[in-house]
């Protein structure tokens, strides 16, 4: 029994040592090297058998993880978590509506009320880039004390069109200059080169042109909004004019702030028409969550990014009793406690200015180049302002006592010095002069102006501790034809007011378009008329009276582009904006052609408006009172009146006959 079992040994105990010697190791090679291969081969084979077997759960189960990883993040950063700090959030009715209309808008959802600190790595250790107080200490700080000033600039005066003190008694002359070939106007006045070079003058007095010019340059508030505007001693403060962005509420701020700091934020009639339509309604207080909504009437500018640089730049023009400001873009979600920034970036660091270092880029012609490219301005009006910075000696250094000489200015945090008052006054006229992209002057400013030394240059990663930067949502409307006017109304009607939300069931507005020469007033311009011979196109600036004879009292401006046929009235392409500004009406009005009802009149049908005349509807009716030639080029001796006849959705009452 024992024998059979011995067979299976291939070689028997009667063999000689010598073959065993040579037959036991090569037996061994044998199994070894076979065995091991078919290991392989087999696992090879197994491995793929459950590829094939498997492969698409293998694909879906990390999708479904990432899917859920995402969700989870976007659960810690929905708008109803840690709104502020040490508060329980609460749901505004503008949230709730704005979440059932989610296709009126695109929300960025993911950088949203994130309060996360931002980091980097100093010297191998990883250190928070804005070093804020902590919670308990925020809320006991307090603004200090106002103390002796050092500067060489201890007064400001802003020039206006009523001072007669640094204008030679001429306080009539600049409102009357030809401004045309640049954009100043009745708001700014009219900057020459000559007050461009005195305003860079150091001096213990210094005039400036600043905004604010004539009374009549537009950027109108209501007096409850002054009022408001008046009482605040620290500003954070943002802006949206032509419905660009949403209004994005501040977090992570601290009772204390909550009780000292005002937020405000400037809308135009465009931005109120668009975010009602969203759902997001100012309330009967004036604000919506922590801002308090200021909209601004009669925008000076056509170019909405121009209109942002008022509030942008000329806060203490808007808040002249405030001694501390914060602007934020309205891309960005304003995220710390206000007065711990001003703590870590102005009084722990002795500085009057603090504003971020561009990410990219150090020298001001590097950056024109990549204006230029991205197609943000014209390669003409760049090469404009290069020149005469050229020519006024401007290096191209690309540092600024050891830091970047240019800035990225999404957010300005400064403290209403006068030397920081002319700072941003004489910014403000570059932009309006040049580009009305301000990195390109912010150096140059900076480097005439060459006592303001005290300025935080603050690295790009304090800039994203501070805001969550949300982006652009929608291009910004510009203002296309404005009419300023004031009116007769029909008597008997209703009377509005700011807090008045109900709408009468109609009204009836008259006033008069007239060439401004024929008028003896102290507001006349000279006319502007710019003709195309190729497309026929006419561009007007006329004026507006209260009644149809030319010594009537002006009242405001007409502006347009038409293509005339034979009378203004009878264009092919009519298309007007009627812009209201008067203490019992405020809004616009959208009018368009309908068709001809006679020789001398067309009849145009109202399609819509804001603000008093919010969806308006109704018709306007253009007759021409004077008698002119047939021949395009005597349009402009025209005199025109115009009749609006208004009514409004859910009221019963029709416009009388």
């Amino acid at each position: 029994m024992f024998h059979n079992n011995s067979v299976s040994i291939s070689i028997s105990d009667d063999d000689s040592d010598e073959l065993g010697g040579r037959a036991r190791p090569r037996v061994r090679k044998k199994r070894k090297k076979p065995g091991h291969r078919n290991n392989g081969s087999e696992l090879v084979r197994w491995i793929v058998r459950k590829l094939v077997r498997y492969w698409m759960l293998m694909i879906f189960l990390p999708a479904a993880c990432l899917l859920l990883f995402e969700a989870s993040i976007g659960r810690k950063s929905t708008p109803l978590e840690k709104p502020e700090l040490g508060k329980t959030p609460t749901v505004t009715h503008s949230e709730l509506s704005s979440t059932k209309n989610p296709s009126l808008e695109k929300k960025p959802e993911g950088n949203l009320n994130r309060l996360d600190p931002t980091t980097r790595v100093v010297g191998g250790v990883r250190e928070r880039c804005l070093k804020i107080l902590p919670l308990e200490e925020l809320e006991n700080l307090d603004v200090p004390s106002s103390k002796e000033s050092n500067s060489p600039v201890n007064k400001v005066i802003y020039i206006s069109e009523n001072d007669t003190e640094f204008l030679g008694g001429n306080n009539d002359v600049l409102s009357r200059q030809d401004t045309q070939a640049t954009r100043f106007n009745l708001f700014t006045g009219n900057q020459t080169l000559y007050w461009r070079e005195t305003s860079f003058k150091v001096n213990d007095t210094t005039a400036v042109h600043c905004g604010f010019y004539s009374e009549n340059g537009g950027f109108k508030i209501y007096n409850e909004d002054r009022d408001y505007m008046l009482s605040c001693k620290v500003v954070v403060s943002t802006c949206v004019f032509g419905g660009g962005d949403d209004l994005y509420q501040p977090i992570g701020m601290s009772q204390a702030s909550l009780r000292k700091v005002c937020y405000v934020a400037f809308w135009d009639e465009i931005t109120l028409a668009t975010q009602e339509l969203a759902g997001h309604r100012i309330g009967e207080d004036g604000f919506i969550g922590k801002w308090r909504i200021i909209v601004v009437r009669n925008l000076p500018f056509s170019d909405q990014r121009l209109n942002g640089k008022i509030p942008k730049m000329l806060g203490h023009r808007l808040f002249p009793h405030a001694r501390y400001s914060i602007w934020v873009d309205s891309k960005s979600q304003f995220r710390r406690d206000p007065l711990g920034v001003l703590e870590a970036l102005l009084w722990r660091t002795n500085s009057v200015l603090a504003i971020s270092e561009h990410g990219a880029r150090s020298s001001v012609y590097d950056e024109a180049k990549a204006v230029v490219k991205k197609n943000k301005a014209g390669p003409e009006e760049v090469e404009v302002q290069l020149t005469r910075y050229r020519h006024d000696g401007l290096p191209e250094d690309k540092r600024f006592n050891g830091k970047k000489a240019l800035s990225e200015a999404s957010v300005i945090v400064r403290e209403h010095t006068s030397l920081t008052n002319l700072y941003m006054c004489l910014w403000f006229n570059e932009v309006v002069r040049f580009t009305s992209r301000d990195q390109l002057s912010f150096p140059y400013v900076l480097w005439r102006l060459k006592v303001l030394k005290n300025i935080n240059m603050f690295p790009v990663c304090t800039r994203k501790d501070l805001v969550n930067s949300m982006g652009h949502l929608r291009k910004a409307k510009p203002l296309i034809i404005v009419l300023l006017a004031l009116f007769s109304p029909t008597p008997g009607h209703n009377i509005l007011t700011k807090n008045d939300h109900t709408k009468p069931p109609w009204i009836a507005l008259s006033l008069y378009i007239q060439q401004p020469v024929h008028i003896g007033s102290s507001y006349a311009t000279q006319p502007v008329v710019a003709q195309s011979e190729d497309a026929g196109a006419l561009v007007f600036h006329w004026t507006l009276t209260e009644g149809p004879e030319n010594t009537s009292r002006v009242v405001g401006k007409a502006q347009g582009f038409i293509i005339p046929v034979e009378h203004f009235a009878h264009s092919d392409f009519n298309i007007l904006y009627l812009s209201f500004d008067t203490p019992k009406y405020s809004g616009s009005l959208s009018v368009e052609a309908k068709h001809i009802a006679h020789k001398d009149t067309e009849e145009l049908t109202v399609v819509g408006g804001t603000g008093s005349f919010a969806f308006a509807r109704g018709v306007a009716v253009v007759a021409q009172t004077t008698t002119i030639s047939h021949e395009p080029s005597d349009i402009v001796d025209a005199t025109y009146h115009v009749k609006l006849q208004l009514t409004f959705p859910n009221q019963s009452r029709t416009i009388p006959g």
